[in-house]
């Protein structure tokens, strides 16, 4: 849509909202993803323009700093932002959820500042409707908080189907999340030599190491390093991991009560020692 930021302005509340960064030379290009959060109710803040004083940039970046969620368009152009640029960093820094939008192939995390080796910065191909759809109902830190009421956009074209699609899965996302199930598989075609593990805590950081390839037995052979996000149940399945050197899980997940198994892989604790 032309000019669409003169008609849906950036939430400016204190309830949870999300952060959606971009250049504001990719601003038309990014309208279908803003399009599919208004539609959904997202609460949404973004900022176009120089900021024009001191008071403006502290005032930007304490808005970017207190978002749930980071949705990062990943272009050149936002690249070569500076404000934008410092507000991810300091996200990353403080371990806070940044989802990268990747809409023309190119693995631009690395030219932002941004580490690609850590959980909480996934990077998705926006190649078709199924990959954005993936993007917003797997993102770490979306919540059913973050939605307020709709907002009515004309419906017509892709972008319409796909806030159509987005609502159903956001239900169904909340459905599971209800019953602690965090990843979803019913969009993932099966293969005939993928390997499955029952623990799902460690078919997750599996998953996550294959960078959205299929779990082969030669895959399961290359794996070095796991991030986990929970506690598994059934650490013997790393046994399965021949080349396994170490795993890293949040020291947050560890409580009074909470032992480590002895392994012959390293475990690291983010925040922590080893």
């Amino acid at each position: 849509m032309k000019n669409w930021w003169r008609r849906y302005s950036p939430y400016e509340g204190e309830e949870p909202y999300l952060y959606f960064a971009f250049a504001e030379a990719d601003a038309r290009r990014v309208w279908p993803v803003l399009r599919l959060l208004l539609e959904r109710g997202c609460r949404v803040w973004y900022s176009l323009g120089p900021a024009g004083s001191a008071e403006e940039v502290l005032r930007r970046q304490a808005r970017s700093g207190g978002a749930a969620l980071t949705l990062l368009y990943l272009t050149d152009a936002v690249c070569a932002d500076g404000d934008t640029k410092s507000n991810l960093l300091v996200n990353q820094k403080q371990g806070r959820p940044i989802l990268c939008l990747d809409p023309d192939g190119t693995d631009r995390r690395l030219a932002m500042g941004l580490r690609e080796d850590i959980p909480h910065l996934p990077l998705y191909r926006l190649s078709g409707k199924g990959e954005l759809e993936s993007a917003l109902v797997h993102a770490e830190g979306f919540s059913q908080d973050m939605l307020a009421e709709p907002v009515k956009v004309e419906a017509g074209g892709l972008a319409g189907k796909l806030a159509a699609l987005f609502c159903v899965l956001a239900a169904i996302l909340a459905l599971v999340s209800f019953a602690g199930v965090h990843y979803l598989h019913w969009f993932q075609p099966e293969r005939p030599d993928e390997v499955r593990f029952s623990d799902p805590v460690i078919a997750a950081a599996v998953r996550d190491a294959a960078r959205g390839g299929a779990v082969t037995e030669a895959l399961t052979e290359q794996i070095r390093i796991l991030y986990f996000k929970e506690l598994p149940e059934n650490w013997e399945e790393l046994s399965r991991l021949p080349a396994l050197e170490r795993v890293v899980l949040p020291q947050t997940l560890l409580s009074g009560e909470a032992e480590l198994p002895a392994l012959d892989v390293e475990i690291e604790l983010t925040g922590g020692g080893t």
